[in-house]
């Protein structure tokens, strides 16, 4: 007769935040619209990266927008 070992238990899935999202997300976190997310990267009010055919919004820049004094 064949045993087979015990199965292995699933770890407890950890929370991961995330260092940088996409526009949606970006947008949803600032409470506007894509196209001003969009429009605060062209004026280099928030960074931006590109990977690939993505652009992604590093989470830090948002913070950082956040926190600067308004013009």
């Amino acid at each position: 007769m064949l045993t087979l070992p015990p199965k292995k238990q699933d770890a407890p899935k950890q929370h991961i935040e995330p260092l940088a999202v996409n526009a949606k997300d970006a947008a949803r976190m600032l409470g506007v619209s894509e196209r001003t997310v969009f429009n605060l990267s062209q004026a280099g009010k928030i960074a931006c990266k590109k990977v690939g055919w993505r652009s992604l919004y590093p989470v830090a820049s948002l913070k950082a927008f956040l926190e600067t004094p308004d013009e």
